[in-house]
């Protein structure tokens, strides 16, 4: 037998295995996930010819038909396809999802190897969905590795420590993933609110009465004589202004004496006839014009009634009197030869103070709700003109109410005095109210990404609310990040992280091998007396350090299409077909020699 029909023969063959190859990529060609081969040839064997002589300068080697090198795996990326599954995922860059048969099945992927209680698998194909027990598998029942964070039981999701989380989310320690379909997040009892407001005194006023009188409407005596004489407003709301406008004039005659006196809103004291608070202004007049200041109700007879600043002649003889100036003017206050007996005074408008309201929804063990609320008396303002520094203060009363009724539940308010600096800051010492029992610690100078402010061209308002309560909540919506993170948004509101998902890659893909069903496994082969895989340990996905994903990125609600190329198959298909055509004419020729030779002999 010639070389010629072995060579031809080989050439067959090999071909043939090469057009079985690429038809096999053209039948996957809309495979979701299918890894196309590439089929490579190589000589099977050559010698040296000895007999052309040793003086050529030519190595005169000859070479011995042909055989498969390899079927190599295609690590090009597919298409990405929007899908609109919850569950379907592709994987873009260099790795592999990781399936296996057994719902209880584990997998640890250490820097050094790994470690599993059963056959697992790897695969492109990212068309998962969830089946009757909640377990996230592919459509042949295989199911889906990831790290689950084990924070559903019983159909309750409960809430985690989320530093703890993240560190298990960087490890490499891999089982089935779980998510029901009617998984509801546990309630979680409010221990802790941060707020941050902005509270501008001029926004909102409330009657004076309501911060001024006790609930059987008496008088808060110290409540009146600490109020900063610049946090009122008159009854139409509009702010003193004093820093502004300082002086108050009085004018007094009792009999043969006579009396003009300007006192100024400041901080220097009554020595100098300055006034601050209400309590400076009520001392100035006693001891400078022998007046008194009071504040009364305009319908006495009432327990709550708008509150009138008043100022009175307490003793004889009658006296006469001028009031002027811009408080005055402001408060209605103005006199022109008022004559007042003794016990007779005059009467202000009614007075309002600067006030401003939260209310915060809390949550107790059962998941119901209740309203933290904080009303907000100004008591103090910045002075920007006083020489020595002043600050904004405020009166601040919290207590839980019910929802409905908002009748309070806390056996006694909390009330404490906030205050802001010179540079805006809020100063404010948490509190804490007894909610149900349980203590419940209330901060308002900040919350998580926020501090509270007194911005001047902003209206009063909440600017964020941070709580660790949650009520009950239905899962509505799942999401997969870039990172395979899973994270949970329920009806409540609350987002929670369930796990991530599984994510290997290889030093060598070429070393998997297929086992069908478009899943891939792991090839031992023995080199050096020694079995390791040919496509070298699994190495996890994602950073160990950070958690991010090192070679790649999850897209959710994508799917990958086959990796196949239809042109460039078409055209290797065609290559593959002129050459088998070639090496059965080369066949049929070193056949034909053959049967002239044995002719010839006869």
């Amino acid at each position: 037998m010639n070389d010629t029909l072995l060579n031809a023969y080989s050439g067959i063959k090999t071909h043939q295995f090469g057009i079985d190859s690429l038809s096999n990529n053209i039948a996957n060609i809309n495979t979701v996930g299918y890894r196309a081969n590439n089929p490579e040839f190589k000589s099977l064997f050559s010698a040296h010819l000895d007999s052309l002589g040793s003086s050529n300068i030519t190595a005169d080697d000859r070479n011995f038909g042909v055989r498969a090198g390899s079927n190599a795996i295609s690590d090009k990326d597919g298409e990405y396809m929007p899908s609109d599954s919850d569950f379907n995922m592709a994987y873009q860059g260099s790795g592999w999802f990781i399936v296996g048969p057994n719902k209880n099945g584990t997998m640890e992927i250490n820097k050094d190897g790994y470690k599993q209680a059963q056959e697992n698998f790897y695969t492109r194909d990212g068309n998962f969905l969830r089946d009757a027990d909640g377990y996230i598998v592919n459509a042949h029942g295989y199911y889906v590795y990831g790290i689950d964070l084990h924070k559903i039981k019983n159909g309750v999701l409960l809430a985690g420590n989320p530093d703890e989380e993240a560190k298990i989310l960087k490890s490499g320690k891999l089982s089935t993933l779980y998510l029901p379909r009617d998984v509801q997040y546990q309630p979680v009892l409010t221990t802790k609110v941060n707020m941050s407001v902005n509270l501008n005194p001029k926004n909102h006023v409330r009657p004076a009465e309501q911060y001024l009188l006790d609930e059987n409407g008496q008088l808060i005596n110290d409540r009146f004589l600490n109020q900063d004489a610049n946090a009122l407003a008159n009854d139409d709301n509009e702010s003193l202004d004093l820093p502004v406008h300082r002086n108050l004039e009085i004018m007094i005659v009792k009999g043969d004496m006579a009396q003009d006196l300007v006192f100024k809103y400041g901080t220097g004291g009554v020595e100098n006839n300055e006034f601050r608070t209400l309590g400076d202004l009520k001392k100035l007049l006693q001891s400078k014009a022998k007046l008194d200041l009071d504040v009364v109700k305009s319908r006495p007879g009432d327990v709550i009634s708008p509150l009138l600043l008043q100022i009175k002649n307490p003793s004889d003889p009658e006296a006469t009197l001028f009031i002027g100036g811009h408080m005055a003017e402001k408060l209605g206050w103005i006199a022109n030869g008022m004559i007042l007996k003794k016990n007779e005074g005059r009467d202000s408008v009614p007075i309002r103070i600067p006030f401003y309201s939260t209310t915060a929804e809390i949550y107790d063990k059962g998941g119901e709700k209740y309203l933290l609320k904080s009303d907000y008396f100004m008591t103090s303002t910045k002075d920007p003109l006083s020489p020595t520094p002043t600050e904004e203060k405020w009166d601040v009363e919290s207590s839980i109410l019910e929802m409905r009724d908002k009748t309070p539940i806390t056996p006694k308010s909390v009330r404490q005095t906030i205050s802001f600096d010179k540079a805006g800051k809020m100063h404010a010492q948490p509190v804490t109210l007894n909610f149900k029992g349980n203590p419940l610690t209330y901060s308002i100078d900040k919350s998580d990404d926020y501090s509270s402010s007194d911005e001047p061209y902003e209206d009063s308002r909440i600017i964020q609310i941070s709580q660790d309560g949650k009520p009950k909540g239905l899962l509505q919506n799942m999401r997969i990040d870039d990172d395979g993170v899973i994270h949970l948004a329920f009806s409540n509101g609350a987002i929670e992280t369930m796990g991530r998902v599984g994510i290997a890659t290889f030093t060598n893909d070429q070393g998997l091998k297929k086992v069908g069903s478009n899943l891939f496994d792991i090839e031992n082969a023995t080199r050096n007396g020694r079995a390791a895989p040919l496509s070298g340990n699994p190495i996890i996905g994602w950073d160990r350090d950070d958690g991010k994903l090192k070679f790649g990125k999850i897209m959710h609600k994508y799917l990958e299409s086959s990796n196949v190329d239809a042109g460039r198959s078409l055209t290797n298909l065609i290559l593959m077909q002129r050459g088998y055509s070639m090496n059965a004419k080369a066949f049929t020729t070193g056949d034909d020699l053959v049967k002239e030779a044995i002719n010839l002999k006869k």
